[in-house]
């Protein structure tokens, strides 16, 4: 708690060290500082506009050290007029075009520091940026300065360019491509400087006759010394004339000079800009309003800037406060012409000040016009004012001028030798008439007495903006609510709005709990490579039993064949697989019986993947406290709910569990009936594997259909060879004995073995063995091995089947979209049947005390309209609280 104590202290005793503050303005800034700091815990995103003000108010309470910024259009004479007040010949001056191509500081040096000029440059990124915005104003393709092969590339377009235009009349391009050669040639005489990108500082004494070179637009012209095109800006530290008023005020005051507006130098333009957004204390603006229309144009152009950068949003009073920061002055021994002319009532001399200053504030000139000590625009003749104070620096063509001026305005001299401008009377006599020292005793009285009172105006303004958007951006949404200035409604009112808020709230909320554990859900199981890592190990156990429950069918079927078992069955020929011993197994039969088993053992297992599911949602609605909230939100009240196809009435626990139940048998029945669904496709149906086969192929067994059902049929057609003589006759057995029995009725053979053509093997017996190189014999596969191969290739039948199933993506993402429609169900009728029905029932008995009374606890965290009320309460004693 001492910390912002101990802040507002030192910023106390900080002002109080300050000049020209009185004790009531630190009070007052102190002040300004705790309701700034204070109003930032009401800002928020949707009024933006209040902490654009806030942030400009603590920009301009920043500002403990003056800046006094010249500003106006090109060769206005801003660096003439600096020298002037200054009372020395400090900054480079020329004629009507622009000399400073820079920035340019002025600050007071230390008592013992000697007086010097310390010139910062661009870095090498930062200069290759501003020759290419030169490459887009001069219409140049842009390229890398850095880059040597890019620097000779552009040479010859530029040379291109001015080899086409060499017969056309000069233009502003020509000047933009002027100054890209320069860029050129100055990047490639100081490549050094960029050694380590960004050159550090020079300093040079203010006695070498060169240094002023390097601001200059003509210095070194041609010259391998030429630097003004990488000089980022200039800082002159100097000490105060001793004759004159210390326009820098022992160092709280700095003075800047920045490259002019106009003239086609829109690439001085940007970096006058860039410093005039620095929101700097004051402005100084040097126009010409007395000599050509387009000088007009240009101080036009400047003050419109300043009536769109620095008095954009102000009105009245504020903007009369922030005009009188600005002060006009009309530079030129024309325009002191034309001021003789307006105080003699001409009205087109006037209008030549009129038309300029008109445009900084509605009633600027009706404030001012009597044009007494008071008033902030000035008509300065600064070369005289210069050459009287410094007359052995100043230029020499200001001698003459000065002559000119002291002949034709010797009535307004008096009686001085104006054959003399340095004698000491007419000097003095000269200056009065240039106004320089009423301009720079003004400035001084403003700093002194003026300039923390409009500061701290200033920033009261904006303060005062930003409460009063907030207080609007507040009563609109207490007016929303329905309540309205002067907000005196009755605190019984407010409960009853606070406890129908509460059910509002609960409204909102209650279903997004249910809804935002479904979401918890479907981040672990919403897709199917999800879902089929969470019932993975139900899916193995089931697809486990499944293939067990196959295989003891199997045994069984075989191991029962030849019993009673198969009495009185309709086992039918075709069925049967024969042997010359007379094997038959039913092998249609066995097929039909296992999948129906199979199909019944499914059915019964697919319920433990419902199973683990639901426990998966159970979890995840317990994790989330969906039932405690539900019950909470209750209160305690004895309401019972109605549930669908049910007679009895449940209580809330009831409800909440019947609604899941639900859920978990719906989808257990689900999953049966989407598993047998999918055991109906075609390609797992053994029935219509086999008949598909029949119809395709002529089988010379029906142990054949075995394979069929196994690898497909066309796998059996692509293997099946062409029948031999003895398949053929086992195939016609039958069909042979029939016929031999009616041939020959006294003839009855029985043959155990196929008949076979064997060599003598000298006892008359011919013997062989399978797979034998010599075997001339074949000998049937016993009953055992028939029986092992139709088990093993049924149960490979069934396995693929079961594996099929599993593996395909068919049953599983149907399994995993049903799964969430059931879920999605339960989410509407624990809104429809539990919540809404338990809203409606607290709505009804908001009366009830007992209800009111478990309520109570939950009434200050739903509250808005009492916080909206303490907010705007909150900006209105902010408002109040206000000193200035």
């Amino acid at each position: 708690m001492s910390a912002p104590t101990d802040r507002y202290q030192e910023l106390r005793q900080s002002l109080t060290a300050l000049p020209h503050v009185s004790p009531t303005q630190v009070d007052q800034w102190v002040n300004m500082q705790q309701v700034i700091d204070q109003s930032r815990d009401y800002l928020i995103r949707a009024v933006p506009e209040a902490q654009v003000n806030i942030d400009t108010a603590q920009k301009i309470l920043a500002q403990k050290t003056y800046t006094l910024v010249f500003f106006g259009g090109t060769g206005v004479g801003k660096s003439t007029l600096i020298n002037s007040l200054l009372g020395r010949n400090l900054l480079p001056t020329g004629a009507v075009t622009a000399v400073t191509g820079t920035i340019v500081y002025i600050e007071q040096a230390a008592e013992n520091e000697q007086e010097s000029l310390v010139l910062s440059y661009w870095s090498q990124d930062e200069f290759a940026q501003r020759v290419s915005r030169l490459c887009q104003l001069a219409d140049v393709n842009n390229f890398d300065i850095t880059n040597a092969g890019e620097r000779e590339q552009a040479r010859a377009d530029i040379a291109a360019i001015q080899e086409a235009a060499r017969e056309e009349a000069k233009t502003d391009r020509d000047e933009y491509i002027d100054i890209l050669i320069d860029c050129l040639d100055t990047f490639e005489n100081h490549q050094e400087l960029f050694k380590a990108d960004s050159p550090p500082p020079q300093l040079f004494d203010l006695n070498d006759p060169t240094a002023l070179e390097h601001l200059r637009e003509d210095g070194y012209k041609g010259s391998d010394q030429r630097q003004i095109r990488i000089v980022r800006s200039a800082t002159f530290k100097i000490h105060p004339h001793p004759d004159n008023p210390n326009l820098l005020m022992n160092g709280y005051l700095r003075i800047v000079d920045v490259p002019g507006l106009g003239a086609g130098m829109r690439l001085h333009e940007e970096i006058t800009l860039e410093e005039m957004k620095r929101e700097d204390a004051m402005i100084v603006l040097v126009t010409d309003a007395g000599r050509q229309r387009i000088d007009e144009m240009k101080s036009l152009a400047a003050v419109n800037w300043i009536k769109e950068h620095r008095l954009s949003g102000l009105s009245g009073v504020d903007l009369d406060e922030a005009a009188a920061k600005i002060f006009v002055a009309v530079n030129g021994a024309n325009v002191r012409q034309a001021y003789d002319r307006l105080t003699s009532g001409n009205p087109e001399s006037e209008r030549e000040v009129r038309e300029v200053t008109r445009h900084i504030a509605p009633n600027y000139w009706e404030r001012y016009r009597d044009r007494g000590q008071n008033r902030p625009y000035f008509l300065i003749m600064a070369p005289p004012a210069l050459y009287v104070q410094d007359p052995d620096n100043a230029p020499s063509e200001f001698a003459s001028e000065t002559e000119r001026i002291a002949k034709v305005f010797s009535a307004e001299l008096g009686d001085v030798d104006i054959t003399n401008p340095l004698d000491e009377a007419t000097a003095q006599a000269l200056l009065n008439l240039s106004e320089v020292p009423h301009l720079r005793q003004s400035l001084i009285n403003f700093i002194t007495n003026e300039r923390v009172r409009t500061q701290l105006r200033e920033a009261s303004s904006r303060v005062r903006t930003a409460l009063s958007s907030l207080r609007q951006y507040y009563q609109a949404q207490l007016a929303e609510r329905g309540m309205h200035p002067p907000f005196e409604y009755s605190w019984e009112t407010l409960q009853e709005r606070r406890y129908e808020n509460l059910i509002t709230r609960h409204q909102k909320n209650l279903p997004r709990i249910f809804h935002n554990a479904l979401l918890d859900l479907s981040k672990r199981t919403n897709s199917d490579s999800q879902f089929r890592r969470l019932v993975r190990p139900s899916l193995d156990a089931v697809r486990t039993q499944i293939e067990k429950t196959v295989q003891r069918e199997i045994e069984s079927l075989l191991d029962n064949y030849g019993t009673e078992y198969w009495d009185d069955r309709d086992v039918t020929y075709d069925n049967l697989v024969w042997g010359n011993s007379g094997i038959e197994v039913p092998i249609k039969r066995i097929l039909f019986q296992v999948e129906l088993v199979m199909h019944d053992a499914l059915a019964n297992a697919m319920p433990q993947i419902a199973t683990l599911v639901i426990r998966e949602l159970e979890s995840t609605l317990a994790s989330h406290e969906v039932y405690p909230q539900l019950e909470r939100a209750n209160y305690g009240q004895d309401y019972t709910y109605t549930m669908p196809q049910q007679a009895q009435p449940f209580s809330l626990d009831e409800a909440y569990q019947y609604l899941i139940e639900q859920v978990a048998e719906n989808f257990k029945q689900v999953c049966r009936q989407a598993t047998m669904y999918e055991m109906m496709s075609p390609n797992r149906s053994v029935s219509q594997i086999i008949e598909t086969g029949e119809q395709a192929l002529a089988l010379p067994t029906n142990e054949r259909l075995l394979d069929v059902a196994l690898n497909g049929v066309e796998a059996v057609q692509q293997e099946m060879p062409a029948p031999p003589a003895a398949v053929a006759a086992n195939n016609n057995h039958a069909a042979t004995r029939n016929q031999a029995a009616t041939d020959d009725d006294d003839e009855f053979t029985i043959t155990i073995l196929d008949p076979t053509q064997a060599a003598d093997d000298g006892l008359g017996t011919a013997i062989s063995f399978p797979d034998s190189p010599s075997a001339d014999v074949t000998v049937e596969r016993s009953y055992a091995d028939k029986l092992d191969n139709i088990a093993d290739k049924t149960n490979r039948i069934f396995a693929n089947i079961i594996t099929n199933l599993f593996n395909q993506e068919d049953l599983l993402p149907r399994l995993r979209r049903l799964f969430w429609l059931e879920t999605t169900k339960a989410e509407r009728d624990i809104n429809n049947l539990v919540i809404k029905p338990m809203l409606r029932q607290h709505d009804r008995s908001l009366q009830d005390e007992t209800l009111r009374l478990a309520m109570e606890p939950d009434l200050e965290s739903v509250s808005d309209i009492e916080e909206l009320l303490r907010v705007w309460e909150g900006l209105d004693g902010l408002d109040k609280s206000l000193i200035l």
